[in-house]
C-alpha cells in the first residue's frame, strides 16, 4: 500500500467523513443507470463494493435476489449496518475478494469513485477481481473522476463573511484545507493515461485517481471488461468521441466479456 492510500483509508475511516454519507440520496446518473438496467438487476446476485453508509444499499438490496455489500472502512460498514438493517454488509477489499467464487455475481456496483482511492496497480488488480467475480455478460456499474474536467485542479480558498460564527468555521476549515494540501500535494503526479491529484473533497484530505473516458475504455478492455456507456453528473450520455470537460465525475456501465 502506498502512503497516499493509507491517507485515503484514514480519511474514509474517520467518523466525521462517514457522517457526511449518512442519509445521502442517489445521484441522477445512478438513477438513470439503475432504472435502465433494472431488469438485469432485479432478482439477480448483486455485489455492492464501497457501499459507504448505505446510500445505494437502500435501493439495490430491495431489487436483488441476493445482495452483498462490502466496504474498506469499518466506520462505513457500521453506518451501513445501522441504516440498512438486515443487509449483509461486511468489511472487504476489492483487491482480494477470494471469499467469492468465480462468476458468482450478476451485477457489481462500485459507487462514489471508490476505485479512485487506490493507486494505479491496485486499481488494475481491483478491476481484475471484479471481472473474476462477475458472470460472463454480467454488468459492472461505477463512477470515477474525470481527467478532462476543467476544474479538476484547485487550491484552498477563503471567503469572508460578517457572520462571526460562520467566519470562525471558515477559518478553521481553511486552515485544515491548507494543512492537508501541504501534506498531500507531494503525492501528485501526471502520467500518460491517468493523473493523481490532491482532491478538494473532505478538506483536501484525499489523493485521487483521475482518468479520461477514452483511457478508461482501454483500461477496462485490458481487464476483460467492455465499456458500454458513460454518463455525466446530470445524467446525460457522454459522446465517447469527444472530451468531456464539464463533468467532474464519470458514471460508467461495463459488461464482462465472455
Amino acid at each position: 500500500m502506498t502512503n497516499y492510500e493509507e491517507i485515503n483509508k484514514q480519511c474514509y475511516g474517520a467518523r466525521r467523513t462517514a457522517s457526511v454519507y449518512v442519509h445521502s440520496i442517489l445521484q441522477m446518473p445512478e438513477v438513470m443507470i439503475y432504472v435502465k438496467y433494472r431488469d438485469e438487476i432485479a432478482g439477480s446476485r448483486v455485489l455492492d463494493i464501497g457501499c459507504g453508509a448505505g446510500r445505494t444499499a437502500v435501493f439495490l438490496s430491495k431489487w436483488a435476489g441476493e445482495y452483498v455489500a462490502i466496504d474498506y472502512s469499518c466506520e462505513m460498514v457500521g453506518e451501513c449496518t445501522k441504516f440498512c438493517r438486515g443487509v449483509d454488509c461486511t468489511f472487504g477489499d476489492v483487491r482480494d475478494m477470494s471469499r467469492y467464487e468465480d462468476g458468482h455475481f450478476d451485477f457489481v456496483n462500485f459507487a462514489n469513485n471508490g476505485m479512485d482511492s487506490l493507486g494505479h496497480e491496485d486499481r488494475l488488480l481491483g478491476l481484475r477481481e471484479i471481472r473474476r467475480v462477475l458472470r460472463d455478460g454480467g454488468l459492472f456499474s461505477f463512477s470515477t473522476h474525470n481527467r478532462d474536467y476543467v476544474g479538476a485542479v484547485k487550491e484552498p480558498d477563503f471567503h469572508f463573511t460578517i457572520d462571526p460564527f460562520a467566519l470562525m468555521r471558515r477559518i478553521v476549515r481553511y486552515h485544515r484545507c491548507t494543512r492537508n494540501r501541504r501534506r498531500d500535494r507531494v503525492f501528485e503526479r501526471s502520467e500518460e493515461t491517468y493523473e493523481i491529484i490532491n482532491d478538494p473533497a473532505h478538506n483536501f484530505g484525499l489523493i485521487t485517481y483521475y482518468i479520461t473516458h477514452r483511457h478508461l475504455a482501454a483500461q477496462l478492455e485490458e481487464a476483460g471488461l467492455d465499456l458500454v456507456e458513460t454518463y455525466d453528473l446530470k445524467g446525460n450520455v457522454i459522446d465517447m468521441a469527444k472530451p468531456c470537460t464539464d463533468s467532474s465525475w464519470l458514471y460508467c456501465v461495463a459488461r464482462k466479456r465472455a
